[in-house]
């Protein structure tokens, strides 16, 4: 009986995760899911490349004024990203979606990716926040772009601040995490993908 009442709290959990604004449940997508979406068209694409940027230069703006001295580590780094991040914390439901541009300092492209997390974890409330990716070396970089962006990970934080705080479990790789809206007080584990937005192209 216990166990069963276990079962069936989870699932009301669940259900209720899926009906929060935003929220969506996912397990393990590879970039190749994006191919899944409708295509967009030349002005959808078009409009969409203009929002990632603006999200760069709103992200930025906000980092420096809050990290004067970063400006000079993003400058001087192989490359950056600025990914505009909502997540969504349901008890033991750990949702997270968002949007980012990474660039190469060295030859200015962008190159369009979107983050996708599902996990699980004590916490409650829900969050949007800017994070930026300092690159100190292409070799990060790369390795951000095409491996999933397994370089780095930002879970496991309490956020409750606007203090744009650092923090990297790779050497190679600064991250500032700036709150935007919302408070989200959590200890919740589960991989992000930062994957490159295939409709971007």
């Amino acid at each position: 009986m216990q166990s069963q009442a276990i079962v069936t709290v989870f699932a009301s959990i669940l259900c209720a995760a899926l009906l929060l604004p935003g929220a969506r449940i996912a397990t393990a997508q590879s970039p190749d899911s994006q191919q899944q979406e409708p295509p967009l068209s030349p002005e959808e694409k078009e409009a969409e490349r203009k929002l990632r940027l603006k999200i760069v230069a709103d992200g930025l703006e906000k980092l420096y004024r809050l990290q004067p001295k970063a400006q000079a580590a993003v400058e001087k780094a192989a490359g950056y990203a600025v990914f505009d991040i909502t997540s969504t914390y349901a008890i033991l439901f750990v949702g997270q979606k968002g949007k980012g541009v990474l660039f190469d300092n060295k030859t200015k492209k962008p190159v369009y990716m979107s983050s996708l997390r599902a996990g699980t974890g004590p916490g409650i409330g829900r969050q949007r926040v800017y994070q930026v990716f300092v690159f100190k070396s292409k070799e990060a970089m790369d390795q951000f772009v095409f491996a999933g962006g397994t370089g780095g990970d930002v879970s496991a934080s309490v956020s409750t601040g606007t203090g744009g705080g650092t923090m990297s479990f790779n050497p190679s790789i600064d991250i500032y995490q700036i709150p935007e809206s919302g408070m989200a007080l959590q200890a919740s584990w589960g991989g992000t993908v930062y994957s490159v937005d295939r409709q971007l192209e």
